[in-house]
């Protein structure tokens, strides 16, 4: 009998001290299938993914990143940790080519590490000092870096032409936003997740360095969203508030519709999400 299909979706379980593995072959019907991270994961939050190496932001205490390696994507296997005393509550992970930017959501910035060698990343730098308060989630579209500023509250833009000096070129969202967190993107749409106003905003990015407000989404379906992503034309949302995972079709991106949401009764306080490479 052959291996049964499996498409790997990971959701970290703050409370928990663990990430629940999903199996999504089926994504409107994410099934549980395991967990990973117990014993080495202090609330975890966001997650990136770089090759088969899934780093994941340690935000309690241990205030770092641990480093597990996903060949296998239902069974993995830690291989180290970095950055202890460079973080303060880190949150959100993005990569972008050799380069790993961690909000540090305590420190009122954001880290940079060069991830040429996914196992031993180094520090190079930092950004947003006097720009940011308590920055969150991270997106990018070309070489403009979007920083979620849940104290602000709005978004603060980046040029990233040069990665390791991220220069600031703008703001947007303020007057929309209520406590922005996760940020997810699809061709020129933005959505930003609004934490304590319970929805999701959307934004046309076609002019990057100037976005533009469509509406908003979510209200009466959504508590506490914090971080998000996209799969085809799926935007899946996990509510913190409530402990599950929303799932809404975006085939009309500026529109919307809540089609199912998941938990399996195994979520608690959950935060980031990502997809394992299929």
């Amino acid at each position: 009998m052959g291996t049964r299909p499996f498409r790997g979706l990971y959701v970290t379980n703050i409370a928990a001290n663990n990430i629940e593995i999903y199996n999504a072959i089926n994504p409107l019907e994410p099934e549980r299938f395991g967990e990973f991270g117990g014993g080495n994961l202090n609330a975890p939050s966001g997650m990136a993914i770089t090759g088969n190496i899934l780093y994941v932001a340690n935000a309690g205490a241990q205030a770092n990143i641990e480093i597990f390696d996903i060949t296998d994507p239902r069974d993995p296997e830690r291989v180290g940790e970095f950055a202890g005393g460079d973080l303060n509550n880190p949150n959100a992970l993005l990569v972008v080519g050799d380069i790993l930017y961690v909000t540090n959501l305590l420190d009122f910035n954001v880290e940079i590490y060069d991830i040429s060698d996914p196992l031993d990343p180094q520090r190079v730098g930092e950004f947003g000092s006097g720009d940011l308060a308590r920055p969150n989630g991270l997106a990018v579209i070309g070489n403009i870096l979007y920083v979620s500023n849940a104290f602000g509250p709005n978004v603060e833009i980046y040029d990233i032409t040069d990665p390791t000096d991220p220069q600031r070129v703008g703001e947007f969202g303020t007057g929309d936003l209520s406590n922005p967190i996760g940020l997810a993107i699809t061709g020129n749409i933005l959505y930003v997740a609004n934490f304590t106003g319970n929805t999701v905003e959307i934004y046309d990015i076609t002019d990057a360095t100037d976005p533009s407000r469509i509406t908003e989404f979510g209200l009466g379906q959504l508590s506490g969203p914090t971080e998000m992503t996209i799969l085809g034309s799926l935007l899946y949302v996990v509510n913190i508030g409530d402990n599950t995972v929303e799932i809404y079709d975006i085939s009309d991106p500026d529109a919307p519709v809540r089609v199912d949401q998941f938990n399996s009764g195994n979520l608690v306080s959950p935060f980031g999400i990502i997809f394992a490479p299929a």
